[in-house]
């Protein structure tokens, strides 16, 4: 009884996954890059979200003077955490924009 079950389902999961890869075209290139739009900008919504409620722990209450390089170099990875991402999320949107204005024509 179980071995049917999980057949069914896994019938049911292989055509829900075609139906909806088909159905978003999401295995045309500018369904990878909505796709990695939208992964980009989510990493990117919690990075952000991380380094301000890391500065904000770190500055509410003031910070002593051996814990100024911590907060420096929290900073720093912070600021370049952001841009890696900034530039992946950007680039992908560029190219989500230029694949859908070729596909038209």
């Amino acid at each position: 009884m179980l071995k049917k079950w999980t057949r069914d389902m896994s019938v049911e999961l292989h055509w829900m996954k075609r139906d909806l890869v088909r159905r978003w075209r999401l295995d045309t290139p500018t369904g990878i890059m909505g796709i990695l739009i939208l992964i980009s900008g989510f990493f990117l919504f919690m990075v952000i979200g991380g380094g301000v409620a890391h500065i904000f722990r770190s500055f509410v209450p003031l910070v002593s003077g051996s814990r100024v390089g911590e907060v420096y170099w929290q900073s720093v990875s912070f600021g370049i955490k952001t841009s890696f991402i900034f530039v992946i999320f950007s680039g992908s949107i560029i190219m989500y924009f230029l694949l859908k204005l070729s596909n038209r024509r």
